[in-house]
């Protein structure tokens, strides 16, 4: 009687050290995938590096983020659509996006596409967009290079109180 309560006892104790080690190695392994999709949520990386390659898109008023998500996915603009989602929910434009035709590339990250479905401008990529704005802030200021250095300089000295 003792042989089996002793083989019981130790029979108890492999169960629950077998069942331990299950659970630890279920929570180390699914931690490093939810710290690997959480760090590819907030860094976004492109599915290509370089230029790229071009795609049109064409987004209705009744497209939902997940609907957005698949006609990306199927053009090959994004890798996952439930990061997808989950980075449109994170960013400033969580449903701002318009109906439209928009160019893409592959070479943006999530955050310049939804920039520019949120715009509503498919004539803007993600690079011509910040050439566009530093063209307007230089146009603002007067036509030649020269002058608008100066003006520059001078609403600097304004600034600091001269």
């Amino acid at each position: 009687m003792n042989v089996r309560k002793l083989i019981l006892g130790l029979l108890d104790m492999a169960v629950k050290v077998a069942f331990v080690v299950f659970v630890v190695v279920l929570i180390s392994r699914y931690s490093k995938v939810a710290y690997n999709y959480g760090y590819r949520i907030f860094n976004q990386i492109p599915v290509s590096s370089g230029t790229g390659r071009t795609v049109t898109v064409t987004i209705s008023a009744s497209d939902s983020a997940s609907d957005i998500a698949e006609k990306l996915s199927s053009a090959g603009l994004i890798t996952d659509k439930m990061l997808f989602r989950l980075q449109e929910k994170f960013s400033d434009y969580q449903g701002l996006e318009t109906p439209g035709v928009y160019e893409l590339s592959t070479a943006m990250t999530t955050e310049e596409m939804l920039q520019i479905m949120a715009a509503g401008s498919s004539e803007v990529s993600g690079t011509d967009t910040a050439a566009k704005e530093s063209t307007d802030e230089n146009s603002g200021s007067s036509d030649s290079g020269e002058e608008s250095t100066t003006g520059e300089t001078n609403a600097g000295e304004e600034s600091n109180g001269g």
